[in-house]
């Protein structure tokens, strides 16, 4: 009986449970279970984006050539810096949100310092096909250039992209320098080199051909409007001819002597044939001064003329000196004296002219015997020839010597004026071609002691 009522009691406890929460008020329930508002869910707003460039790549630095031709592009190529033909530079941003960054819009906005042009989309512009950046990345983004159509400046702006969910915009700083090819340029300063060349060979060689020719060509003029026979003339001429050739070989130490030796000659034909017209017409006028034989007189200075514009003055002299003693017969005689007074006068005015003429030196001539000449050729062999020297110098040393120096200038002035000084080359084309032309006038200042090359004349 004791083992059996716990067992009861347990029972009756299981059975009133159900009970007791049907009876539960309701207030009681109610205060068990809160019942909660029901509150409506909005839309999560996105986050701003943060696209920052990279470091040292927030402002843009760039010297570039805009450059022709295949030479020109060739030249520059060979003078300048890889980075002067880039047509495309890389941006570089960190994307460090965790959502894509989208793209609406870029711009590129620079202009020149000097000429105040304004580049378009068509020289520069950031690449079109760029929207959406990643999230989390480093990107880059291209941006072409054109260098074929940006002229020769200075030129400064900004890079703009517009993003999204962004109020203000990202910028980049450009500093943009364009220059023109070197091909043009080099030929300039060539011509500036070469231009500085001939001032110096007219200061120290030309000028004095230039005179000496000149001398040459006023004898020329007179000969032309002497009163002579065309056979004396055309002899005279000649003789213009050789004294031409000496300023053309730029023998200038004899050329005076023999301008004025063919001067002399004409001063002396001329006074010889008027002498034969006074002897003419004083035959004519006064048959009595003269005897029968008055037409000797007139050949012998036929003869003169003919002597000294052949050149053979010493015969000329003779025949001087026989005219002059006729003349002495004549006035023993006693017949015109005053005619024949005149006359010898004339004849020693003519003898002093001819005395003044001077013949050039003749160069001796020497024949050389076989073992002379086998000692030549040795000597030529060997190397210390004079001759072997002379001719080394004039089709070797000299040109290899004048060609480097040109080669050398032109280098140090395209190297100052336009590689290193020349990042805007051609932006003011008058002052910088005029600067590469004074230049090379102003080299031979500095290459005056490398121009003193062998066989150079003072």
């Amino acid at each position: 009986m004791k083992q059996l009522l716990p067992t009861i009691v347990l029972s009756l406890v299981l059975m009133q449970a159900p009970v007791i929460a049907q009876t539960e008020s309701p207030s009681e329930v109610n205060e068990q279970k809160p019942v909660t508002a029901v509150i409506p869910q909005t839309a999560k707003p996105d986050a701003v984006p943060k696209l920052l460039p990279l470091k040292g790549t927030e402002q843009l630095h760039l010297q570039l050539v805009n450059c022709g031709n295949w030479l020109d592009c060739a030249l520059a190529r060979l003078l300048l810096h890889p980075s002067a033909h880039i047509n495309q530079r890389q941006l570089w941003f960190d994307n460090s949100t965790q959502v894509p960054v989208s793209i609406l819009n870029t711009a590129v906005v620079v202009e020149g310092d000097f000429t105040g042009y304004q580049l378009n989309n068509e020289a520069i512009f950031v690449a079109p096909n760029i929207k959406s950046l990643s999230a989390n990345q480093i990107i880059n983004i291209p941006l072409i250039i054109k260098r074929s159509v940006i002229p020769p400046d200075q030129y400064n702006g900004a890079i703009y992209l517009t993003l999204q969910n962004r109020s203000d915009r990202l910028s980049l700083p450009i500093n943009l320098s364009s220059r023109s090819g070197p091909l043009l340029p080099l030929v300039v300063l060539l011509f500036g080199v070469v231009l500085g060349r001939l001032f110096k060979y007219m200061q120290e060689r030309g000028e004095p051909q230039a005179k000496a020719l000149e001398e040459v060509y006023r004898l020329q003029a007179d000969i032309a409007g002497a009163k002579l026979e065309d056979q004396n003339k055309q002899l005279l001429a000649d003789m213009v001819t050789e004294a031409r050739t000496l300023v053309v070989r730029e023998r200038l130490d004899v050329v005076p002597t023999q301008v004025q030796t063919i001067r002399d000659r004409l001063e002396t034909l001329v006074k010889l044939q008027a002498l034969e017209d006074q002897f003419n017409e004083q035959a004519q006028n006064y048959p009595t001064d003269f005897p029968a034989d008055e037409d000797e007189y007139v050949i012998k200075i036929k003869q003169a003329r003919l002597r000294i514009a052949e050149g053979k003055d010493a015969e000329a002299k003779k025949v001087l000196e026989e005219i002059s003693s006729d003349l002495d017969k004549i006035g023993a005689r006693g017949a015109g004296n005053s005619s024949i007074e005149a006359y010898k006068r004339s004849v020693e005015e003519i003898a002093v002219a001819n005395d003044r003429i001077k013949q050039p030196a003749g160069e001796a001539k020497t024949t050389l015997s076989r073992l002379s000449k086998f000692q030549q050729l040795l000597i030529n062999l060997s190397g210390v020839s004079d001759q072997v020297r002379a001719e080394a110098t004039f089709w070797v040393v000299r040109p290899l010597l004048s060609l480097t120096l040109l080669v050398g200038l032109s280098a140090a002035g395209i190297s100052s004026l336009y590689i290193e000084n020349g990042k805007t080359f051609g932006a003011r084309p008058f002052a910088d071609y005029l600067g590469l032309i004074l230049w090379g006038l102003s080299a031979d200042v500095a290459s005056r002691s490398l121009s003193n090359l062998p066989g150079s004349k003072p």
